[in-house]
Formats: C-alpha cells, sequence, structure tokens
C-alpha cells in the first residue's frame, strides 16, 4: 500500500506544479482546479494550521477550517517517526477497520478517501505543505506499526 500511496503522492505533486500550486516537504494537491479557474480559487479560503505529531497523539491547532487552500505544518515534537495521512470520511476513529495483513494497522483501504499524507516525519522535523479540503469530516491519521491502537489518530471538520 505504501508503494501505491508514494506513487500517488508523486503524481499528485507533479500534477500540482504543473497548475503553479505550491507543494513543498511531502504535501500534495488533493483536487485539480475545476474549469472556472480564477473565480473558484478567489472564492476559496486559504488555511494554514499546525499539527503537532508525538507519542502518541495529533494535536490540531484548530478542531476545524474553512473549505479551500489548507496549509498543514506537520510538527513532530516527538522521539519517533511519525505521519499523517489524511482521509475524508464519516467513520468512527475510535474503530477504524484494522489490516488483514498487519493488525497492528489500519486498512487504509477502507477507511474512505486517502486525501494526502506526510510520511516519515522525523523526530524534530517538520514537513509542510497544501491540500485542497472539500466539506466534510475528515480523519487524521498515523499508521505505522501500533500508533493508531496507541491514539494516534484525530478528526477534523471542512465547512
Amino acid at each position: 500500500m505504501r508503494g501505491i500511496r508514494t506513487g500517488l503522492i508523486a503524481l499528485s505533486a507533479l500534477v500540482a506544479v504543473g497548475v503553479g500550486a505550491a507543494v513543498s516537504t511531502g504535501a500534495v494537491s488533493a483536487q485539480a482546479p475545476s474549469p472556472a479557474g480564477a473565480a473558484d480559487r478567489a472564492q476559496q479560503a486559504s488555511t494554514r494550521m499546525t499539527v503537532t505529531l508525538s507519542e502518541y497523539s495529533i494535536m490540531t491547532e484548530v478542531p476545524s477550517a474553512p473549505a479551500g487552500d489548507i496549509t498543514f505544518d506537520v510538527v513532530n515534537t516527538g522521539d519517533e517517526v511519525h505521519e499523517m495521512i489524511v482521509f475524508k470520511s464519516d467513520a468512527d476513529i475510535k474503530s477504524l477497520p484494522k489490516s488483514a495483513s498487519n493488525p497492528d494497522e489500519v486498512d487504509e483501504d477502507k477507511v474512505g478517501e486517502y486525501i494526502g499524507g506526510f510520511e516519515d516525519v522525523q523526530s524534530a522535523t517538520s514537513a509542510s505543505g497544501t491540500l485542497v479540503l472539500a466539506p466534510g469530516q475528515y480523519i487524521l491519521l498515523c499508521n505505522l506499526t501500533k500508533h493508531y491502537q496507541s491514539g494516534m489518530v484525530a478528526s477534523f471538520q471542512v465547512n
């Protein structure tokens, strides 16, 4: 699954660069701009927020944000490597489906719509990038072995 996810991230980043979106470490553009272009982009909000990863929690600076471009500054204050994967999903974050191949991880194919992610965020480092999020409920997840079970999951609302 990581190979597919890495390929999707690389493809999304190439698309984002091609349309002039700002992309930095580990970032992807979650959707291409609509044909209306500039008019739609002008109506979308632009939000920047910090998400802190540590043993074993994901803490968002704010519980919600307006739809549009959301730049995530993902900071790992823990001692271990972490990741933050973003899914659009109404699933209960306390009972996400386990992977059949590794019961200590979540089955990412069954969580919801994969939007993007920041993988391998080393201790005492950060990653930043912009995702375009539509209104709805999102799950922020660290799916490294045993991290979800230890509490590394959060919900995030986009209005």
